[in-house]
């Protein structure tokens, strides 16, 4: 009971803060038997709330043992399932010397969660960081599992690689995707390994790393963000329709392709390299361009005609009619917790991942608080069964305030953008040869290369 109502909660706070998001795959999760959920861990706690949204099946979690340290916290987290884990850094930070049998309870207590068919979220790395590439995987799981067939002749257990990619971890109303990978048969990789674990290991962290985005620094994360933004606008060529954003699913999908294309293009045999690293350089100037006429690569290809423009206005306004009141409300309601959240979460931050983490625990805190005041004082008024139709109505207003405030955003971008090529036929001609150009050449590189999964 309390697990539901926590992942409900959770699940709410994560969808306040990130605009969006998507799950890709969620069919390949074991309905039942015991299973371990591996997830990569670029973002702190959030990372927590966002394989407990993936996962439809209730998850049991590890965390490090200092956070049981607090007797309120440490009841809380035993609660909901959570098992505590002695790290070896965390173990060397307080000066003593690292026990090798030092989590032999906890993984005895896994291993017979794992005898009942229960599901397990481990974070292979070790712990949360803002590196631009996974850390490599730690033995961690793969003892786990083994210490559960070994111990308790479990059998069956799948180990499911889930990859979290983070548009802007830190800023609110980005996006998120999770991608589920292939579960992994732990009894077929274990049977003919010479070592087990390095085997389980290497399977773990090759998953993983084949879902998510690595890169050597930080400076190429951004820049392939900006070629991957590029490419998908040019191969849409369509602006999406302003009641959604372009898919970050997809801008996701063809970041995880560019290494491969990159290295099909620029390899020895392969297509000349100055012609690869033009195309780039192209694609990069095509998306500082647009941003310096602050017209977004959603926009570029919009109709500067008429009637479209009308339908555009009339749809937007019956929209914002019909909704506004309850978005309005929303906003009422809200205004004060989400603000509060909000500069909880800009306090001075030590890690990228402070900001949502403080922001999303900060806002469950104030809106909680805010709900009770508010449904105490309709109950007295009118009612305990007004006071719990008016608290479950305010999460309702508080989504369609969120999605109005995206929509308007986009809406008022894209009205500018069509009134400036309205004055300036011109400009969206010559920024459509270039577009039309480009494209061109990314369909040719990608055909040339192989692979054609971007097209």
């Amino acid at each position: 009971m309390i697990y539901s109502l926590l992942r409900s909660a959770a699940g709410i706070a994560v969808r306040w803060y990130y605009s969006d998001f998507t799950v890709v795959g969620a069919d390949k999760v074991p309905v039942d038997g015991p299973m371990l959920v591996a997830v990569n861990h670029p973002n702190a706690l959030v990372d927590v709330l966002a394989a407990a949204r993936t996962v439809p099946r209730r998850l049991m979690f590890t965390a490090k043992a200092t956070l049981f340290e607090n007797p309120l916290a440490a009841a809380l987290l035993r609660a909901v399932g959570v098992l505590p884990l002695r790290r070896a850094s965390d173990e060397a930070i307080k000066g003593g010397a690292v026990d090798p049998a030092r989590n032999a309870q906890s993984f005895d207590a896994i291993a017979e969660a794992l005898r009942r068919s229960a599901a397990v979220l481990i974070f292979p790395e070790g712990k949360s960081h803002d590196e631009p590439a996974m850390a490599p995987a730690r033995t961690g799981a793969a003892r786990m599992v083994l210490h559960a067939r070994d111990s308790r002749a479990v059998r069956g257990i799948r180990i499911v690689p889930i990859g979290l990619v983070f548009e802007r971890k830190e800023r609110p109303r980005s996006r998120v995707v999770a991608i589920v990978g292939d579960p992994l048969d732990v009894d077929a990789l274990a049977a003919d390994a010479k070592d087990p674990v390095q085997a389980i290991t290497a399977a773990i962290d090759a998953s993983l790393r084949d879902l998510t985005l690595n890169y050597a620094s930080t400076d190429d994360a951004e820049r392939d963000a900006r070629i991957s933004r590029a490419l998908q606008a040019l191969l849409r060529f369509d602006a999406p329709s302003i009641g959604e954003a372009e898919s970050f699913r997809a801008r996701a999908e063809i970041a995880r392709l560019l290494p491969s294309l990159r290295s099909a293009l620029l390899r020895d045999d392969g297509l000349d390299q100055p012609r690869a690293a033009a195309f780039e350089a192209a694609l990069i100037d095509f998306d500082q361009r647009l941003g310096k006429l602050r017209i977004a690569l959603d926009d570029f290809s919009i109709s500067r005609e008429g009637g479209p423009g009308s339908i555009f206005v009339i749809r937007e306004l019956g929209i914002l009619v019909a909704t506004g009141p309850i978005a309005l409300w929303g906003w009422i309601n809200h205004v004060l917790p989400f603000r509060a959240a909000l500069l909880a979460g800009k306090r001075v931050r030590h890690t990228a991942a402070d900001p949502a983490m403080r922001t999303i625990i900060a806002g469950a805190a104030f809106v909680l608080m805010m709900y009770m005041l508010q449904g105490a004082i309709v109950t007295l008024a009118f009612g305990p069964w007004w006071g719990l139709a008016y608290v479950l109505s305010l999460p309702v207003a508080a989504d369609v305030n969120l999605r109005m405030e995206d929509r308007l955003r986009r809406a008022t971008r894209r009205a500018r953008t069509y009134l400036r090529f309205r004055a300036l036929p011109e400009l969206q001609d010559e920024i459509m040869a270039d577009a039309r150009a480009l494209r061109a050449e990314a369909i040719s590189l990608a055909r040339a290369s192989g692979i054609t999964d971007v097209l």
